[in-house]
């Protein structure tokens, strides 16, 4: 079987640590491009995990059409999306891309339409999903039925990070770019929402220029099934730590997640509550990869379809707007 030919559009820090290495390495996948505006960055690429053998480019547009790809990861800021989705769908290239998708809800239902009629398999970068503590959570829920559920979710950090994160019209704000992670997990664990409230501010960046976007969140979202979710997060907590830690309670179990692959279970639902610890050391980032390759050899679904993506960013961007208004949003249903 011919190793997929993959190209890489965005060759910065996140692309460096968390996919490239696993591409090199895999039997199943040939480098042959990477994209970037610098295209040092794309050089440097080529010259670490293709042995100098693939071709760079500063234009993803000339990529597409020089290279008869059959994948491509798209690893750019979120201010950075165009037409990379359009144009895969176009070659027949299937992706994986980071979140968030897009910054606006037009540009991610566009991306939606573009891979349904081009039929090319998508997996948006939610790695969260593919923990052993969340895989586990969500296979007892399953199992249960239990459709009611309460969550609780933190996300906490202290960083300056890049200029464009700082800039709201650029990154989207703390919820959009980075607590998004803990928002699909609502998602994936308590179903579709119906109702947003958030409340946001920037209460310990305001002397630093430029700084649009919030530090500081509160978000309550309701679900279809009953169930409540409510998230915390704050970009003024402790220097050099992402803190980001989740507990579910359902009516026969409370799951305490430091982290998608670590948990306690404490089973509530018998005389004698007794726990359960769920420990792995899976390689999350690896795995949504080897998820997406056997969704393009075996011709199936991926884990995380772009169709989640969009949901996702959705309910994102709908507490966004709530605090804004200072008022509850309601979400619509279905795409």
């Amino acid at each position: 079987m011919m190793p997929l030919r993959t190209g890489m559009i965005g060759c910065g820090h996140f692309a460096h640590k968390r996919h490239a290495p696993h591409l090199a390495a895999l039997d199943d996948v040939q480098l042959v491009g990477f994209c970037d505006q610098l295209l040092e960055n794309a050089s440097r690429f080529n010259q670490e995990f293709a042995g100098g053998k693939a071709q760079v480019y500063a234009e993803y547009e000339r990529m597409f059409d020089e290279l008869d790809l059959d994948l491509v990861y798209i690893c750019v800021p979120p201010f950075a999306h165009g037409r990379e989705v359009e144009l895969a769908c176009q070659h027949g290239v299937h992706f994986l891309i980071e979140k968030p998708i897009a910054l606006t809800l037009d540009l991610a239902r566009a991306m939606v339409d573009q891979v349904r009629e081009s039929g090319v398999k998508s997996q948006v970068g939610f790695m969260w999903r593919h923990g052993q503590a969340v895989r586990r959570l969500r296979q007892h829920m399953c199992d249960t039925g239990l459709g009611k559920g309460f969550m609780s979710g933190r996300y906490f950090c202290n960083s300056l990070h890049r200029a464009w994160w700082r800039d709201r019209s650029r990154s989207g704000g703390q919820l959009v770019e980075q607590v998004i992670h803990v928002v699909d997990l609502t998602r994936y664990l308590l179903g579709e929402p119906v109702r947003v409230y958030s409340a946001q501010d920037n209460l310990f960046h305001r002397d630093v220029e430029d700084y649009t976007v919030e530090d500081a969140s509160g978000t309550i979202v309701r679900f279809e099934s009953g169930g409540l979710a409510v998230l915390a997060a704050s970009n003024g907590a402790i220097p050099g730590r992402w803190d980001c830690d989740v507990r579910v309670c359902l009516s026969d179990l409370t799951a305490d997640l430091q982290d998608e692959n670590h948990a306690v279970f404490h089973h509530t639902g018998q005389e004698w509550p007794m726990t359960t610890t769920v420990a792995s050391e899976k390689d999350v980032y690896l795995a949504e990869t080897l998820d997406l390759l056997a969704a393009i050899r075996e011709d199936r679904p991926t884990a995380v379809p772009i169709e989640e993506g969009y949901r996702s960013l959705r309910l994102a961007l709908a507490a966004t707007r709530s605090a804004e208004l200072g008022a509850p949003v309601d979400i619509a249903l279905g795409l």
